[in-house]
Order: structure tokens, then sequence, then C-alpha cells
């Protein structure tokens, strides 16, 4: 009997191909788990169904989501247009949209139960990968592909190799796990892991939780990967079962054949940055402190939880945003934005001097919340890219919540330690 990896096994359980065609650089087609657009891609991808499939259905109506939450509420003519093009296709075809305030797609794939370990889903997010947190083969689409799966319910894919990543020790707070992803990304990238698949393993992983498992896999995509995967264990399960779902524990064969194992060292892992002008240009936070800051975003499908939140709220008790910084809170999901209201840390950060913006997606593409204008205008984020234009003509730097409160308070890059002991 054949023996798989976590991405051979979910893709031999979702094609009819025979078990010997299962191997690293075949392509097989697969059948799709859910099939999503947001407003970013989906007037294109419906543009594309309506010329190619006029007059049909969608293969599946209750497979199919629209999750509107790169612009935020139509933050200019085109983008209201092309919400409002959304929400007449969805209707017309009765599919679910999860309108604007929801929170960004990828998250309330698992946030709300859409999407459960092995399944495999697609969407125009480049970041959808970040699903292999959960044990779910999520993977961007391009808009022709995503326009004959919406008509299908069928996609290609290439079988990556899969490397096996053991991470070895453990870390403390103010740690985090936007460090331990940061300090992966710039392993994984000097490794090579171009167009491969990674499984995650060691003691920390039975450590974190949902929303740092996710932060460890978004960065898979600017290390090149094809995505990063925890299986599913009880932490996954106990986690669907607080949302009232039941799901099927999935993992890799025991004598699963991986390209390569590499072992990365994380014990008493400091705090880590990513500096301009790519994501995995990874220094120690030592290398740059002093560096002044003027506008922070903590946010993004990387950041923007209210457990990442609720960590910058730890920080910012009792302190003051400097003035010459400007500081904004993106939470990920309206969920988030609940829970950071009943636990107090808003009022904690708006008492601060900091601001908050509807649920969505951050300082990633052109055009979202936290852009900056002016080449002196440095911004500190918690997303996932620091490429030169998106968010401003500045330098961009990416580091974790703890860092960026710190950041906020003094107007420049400090080690969060000084102001925990102050």
């Amino acid at each position: 009997m054949a023996s798989f990896t976590l991405i051979e096994k979910i893709i031999r359980n979702h094609t009819n191909v025979s078990d010997n065609e299962i191997y690293p650089g075949n392509i097989v087609w697969v059948d799709l788990d859910l099939v999503t657009a947001r407003d970013y891609a989906g007037p294109q991808v419906i543009d594309l169904f309506q010329k190619h499939y006029t007059g049909n259905k969608t293969f599946n109506n209750k497979k199919i989501i629209f999750t509107p939450d790169c612009y935020p509420y139509g933050n200019d003519p085109k983008h209201a247009k092309d919400q409002e093009k959304i929400r007449v296709f969805a209707k017309e075809h009765d599919i679910e949209v999860t309108d604007l305030g929801s929170g960004i797609g990828s998250h309330l794939l698992f946030r709300r139960g859409f999407s459960k370990p092995g399944d495999i889903a697609i969407g125009a997010d480049s970041h959808y990968n970040i699903l292999g947190a959960l044990g779910i083969l999520g993977q961007g689409a391009g808009d022709v592909m995503l326009a004959f799966a919406m008509k299908t319910g069928k996609s290609w894919i290439k079988i990556p190799e899969t490397i096996k990543v053991i991470l070895k020790g453990d870390y403390k707070w103010p740690t985090t796990a936007k460090d331990l992803a940061l300090f992966v990304l710039k392993e994984l990238h000097e490794y090579g892991i171009t167009g491969k698949a990674v499984e995650f393993y060691g003691t920390i992983i039975d450590k974190l939780t949902i929303e740092e498992r996710v932060t460890l896999c978004s960065l898979i995509t600017e290390a090149s990967g094809v995505i990063g995967f925890i299986a599913a264990d009880q932490t996954t399960s106990d986690y669907y079962s607080e949302i009232g779902f039941d799901v099927e524990k999935i993992s890799a064969d025991v004598d699963a054949i991986y390209a390569s194992e590499l072992i990365i060292d994380i014990q008493d892992l400091g705090q880590y940055i990513a500096c301009p002008p790519h994501p995995h240009n990874v220094k120690k936070i030592e290398e740059v402190v002093g560096t002044p800051i003027n506008s922070i975003v903590i946010g993004s499908c990387t950041n923007g939880s209210a457990a990442d939140i609720h960590e910058a709220a730890i920080i910012l008790k009792g302190q003051k945003v400097s003035p010459n910084v400007r500081f904004g809170i993106v939470p990920a999901t309206r969920e988030d934005f609940v829970s950071i209201n009943l636990e107090g840390d808003m009022t904690t950060i708006l008492e601060a001097g900091g601001n908050f913006f509807g649920a969505g997606c951050s300082t990633c593409a052109k055009g979202q919340y936290g852009l900056t204008g002016g080449k002196t205008a440095v911004t500190l984020t918690t997303g996932n890219r620091n490429t030169q234009g998106k968010i401003g003509p500045a330098d961009v730097y990416l580091a974790s919540p703890v860092v960026a409160a710190a950041a906020a308070i003094n107007g420049k890059i400090v080690s969060p330690k000084e102001v925990i002991e102050k």
C-alpha cells in the first residue's frame, strides 16, 4: 500500500487517479470542497463565468462563497461597483456572501466552519495557503481557473515535493509566533523551498494555538513555498468543537517519503524584524533598534486576531502612543472585533492613542487600510509583505504585535523588554 505525505494524501482523497499516479511532479485533477472569490478578483471571475458559461448555473452553490475583504466599504467608486456586482451575481445564483465587516475570507473559512481539515479549497488570495495551519489544502488561483472551478467544481494541481521541518526547542514571551514565523521564513528561504510543500513538526507545535499556527504558516508564500502544513490534531479538533463541528484528524503516513528533512533550532528565540526590501530580509531586533517609525498597523491575515491584538494591549496598557506615530489596528474578523471589546483590549488601545478600522485585510495589497504617504513615512506592520510602493514609497518593516506596540510608544524600533521593565 502506498504511503503519502500530507498534501499527497489530501490530493489522493480528491481524485480518481490510482495510487501510483500520486507522486511529485505529476499533474492531477481534483474535486474541490470550496471555491471562493473576494472583491479583488471576484468581479473579473464573474465576468469570465458569464462570458464562457452564459445561462449556466454553478456546479454547487453551497460550495461557493464570496468574501469581500480587500477594499473596505467601497473605498472608491470602482470598488463600490465591483462589490455590487458580487452581490447581484450571488443573489442570482443563491451564493453566500460574507459581506463587508465580516473580515478576511481565509480566516472566516475556519472561524465559521466553511472548510475543515482534509479539504481542498481555492480562492483569489496568494495567502490562501494559511489554511495549511489546520490541515486544509488551500491554494490561490487565477481568475480563469476560479471561473472554471465555479462551473465544474474541479481544478488541477502539480503535486509538489514535501520538506519535513522539525522545530527544535522553545521560546518565552515577549517572543511570539510572529518572531518564530520570521525566523523560520529566513531559514527556509536560505534552505530553498521554491515550489515545495512544508510539514511542520516539533514539541513547540503542540503548544501553539490555532492563531499562532496560522501565523507560522502565513509566510510560506514569502519563502516561495506552496504551502505550510500542520497536521490536524487535538488542538484542531478542540477548536472546531468550540464552533460546533466535528473534524477528522488527518496526517501524513508514518513512512511517507520526503524530499528532505530540515531541523531548525528555535531555542530561546528572541525578537526578529523583516527589513526592506523583502520579507525574507530578517534580522534580530538588536540590529535595527533605534530606527524611526512613523506609521504602525496591527492586522492582516498574519497577525490580526484578537489574541494578537491582546498582546499589543498588554504592552500599551497605561502607556501613550508617540505623537509622531500613526497607529492603526485592523481586526481580522468581526469575531475578533467582538472579542477585543469584551476583553477590554479595545478600550486600552484607544486610551493609549490607537485607532481602529473595520475588520478585513490590511497592508498587503495596494488600496487597503494602513497606507502611508510620502518618502519619509516609514511603516512597521504585522503583515506579511513589505514591498515598496504598496503601502507607501518609504521603507516598510514587518514585526510582531508586541514589537509594534513597543515601537508605537517610542516612535522607533525598541526591544519590547524596555517597555515591559519600565
